[in-house]
């Protein structure tokens, strides 16, 4: 199940509402759905891949989707967040197939290599079946991340396998002297959002603890294939609350499968984030461009990210700076504050200035 239908505020001004960071192209001349679903089709085939979309990216959608099926595209009519889109996933997979185990994935990951991705996630489907329980793979912190949920988990789960963990609580973005404290500590990890579970379990779950986000679930399921599919779905998405998975359900179990992740892992989720899987040049310099041959003067400038088309760059007296300019705006701002970029956002939003965003 790829969800990908969100809007990647973050990494403005390239993202875009109309074209978000899961459609754009900076990391070997794929996009960031392309790489997700390359890693579906190394744990399935395309008839059994799913993917949650915004209905204004469907066309972009199904230009990229390949041999996927287009029953298996599920429009959103609105955004209501990850708690429904993968709520509505489940209700289309448990109605092909009740016994279906669901490996859901963000659309705006980076992960490598990808044979320890493979084992781990099987690992992840195969527990996830035979327990029923909640399941989710587990990142190691590399640094304090004000930015990510945290999952606390310590005791090993010694029937499930080595290297198996019990998990006990999310924690949703934790200030930074907490964050502080949890990677300091080895008992946490960062929420990938790479979750497993049971099609069943999962709406079951639903049912219990976001019992708003479910209500019109079992009116869906057996609206499927009918004529009145569509009409469903909207009544779906118009009733429902707008809450992330992480919320509606996450936060509330205090009994899961964690498994620390033995691959790398990126949720691209800032300009600085983006600059940290790019080559830079002697000065660590790094530069997104559409235009050939372009010349970096960099005169005691260092560790920047340059995303500019234009024939010439030259910076003086920079560091850890980003530079992204665009037909209609230009952001610059330290590598540090990268992730106040959706201020930014909030701001353009909150000014009616929306044809920026």
């Amino acid at each position: 199940m790829i969800v990908a239908g969100g809007g990647g505020t973050r990494l403005w001004p390239i993202s875009r509402d109309a074209s978000p960071k899961q459609f754009m192209s900076i990391f070997g001349g794929k996009s960031l759905f392309q790489l997700t679903l390359e890693r579906a089709l190394l744990l399935t085939l395309p008839e059994r891949i799913y993917i949650s979309t915004s209905e204004k990216y469907k066309k972009i959608i199904r230009q990229l989707a390949g041999k996927i099926p287009a029953e298996n595209i599920i429009c959103e009519p609105m955004r209501r967040d990850t708690a429904l889109a993968e709520g509505v996933g489940a209700t289309y997979i448990h109605k092909k197939d009740p016994d279906a185990v669901i490996c859901n994935f963000c659309s705006d990951q980076l992960i490598a290599p990808m044979h320890q991705f493979v084992k781990q996630m099987k690992m992840a489907a195969k527990i996830a079946n035979d327990s029923g329980l909640f399941t989710a793979i587990g990142i190691v912190p590399t640094r304090p991340h004000t930015g990510m949920g945290h999952m606390f988990a310590k005791k090993s789960f010694s029937q499930y396998g080595e290297g198996v963990l019990v998990g006990e609580k999310f924690v949703e973005k934790p200030e930074f002297e907490l964050a502080k404290k949890y990677t300091e500590s080895g008992e946490y990890y960062w929420n990938a959002h790479l979750f497993v579970w049971k099609a069943k379990v999962f709406l079951d779950l639903l049912k219990k603890y976001s019992p708003k986000t479910y209500a019109f679930l079992p009116k869906l399921e057996e609206a499927l294939g009918t004529e009145k599919e569509n009409q469903v779905l909207n009544q779906v998405f118009q009733m429902a609350p707008t809450l992330a998975t992480d919320y509606a359900v996450a936060e509330k179990l205090n009994k899961y499968v964690c498994i620390p992740a033995t691959f790398t892992w990126s949720d691209v989720g800032d300009w600085e984030e983006v600059a940290r899987h790019l080559p830079g040049n002697s000065d660590n310099n790094s530069l997104v461009s559409s235009t050939k041959d372009v010349k970096i003067i960099g005169i005691s400038s260092n560790n920047n990210l340059f995303f500019v088309n234009k024939p010439v760059i030259a910076a003086i007296g920079m560091e850890n700076m980003i530079v992204i300019d665009t037909p209609d705006a230009l952001l610059i701002c330290s590598k540090k504050d990268s992730q106040s970029v959706k201020k930014v956002v909030q701001y353009l939003k909150d000014n009616n200035l929306t044809k920026y965003l």
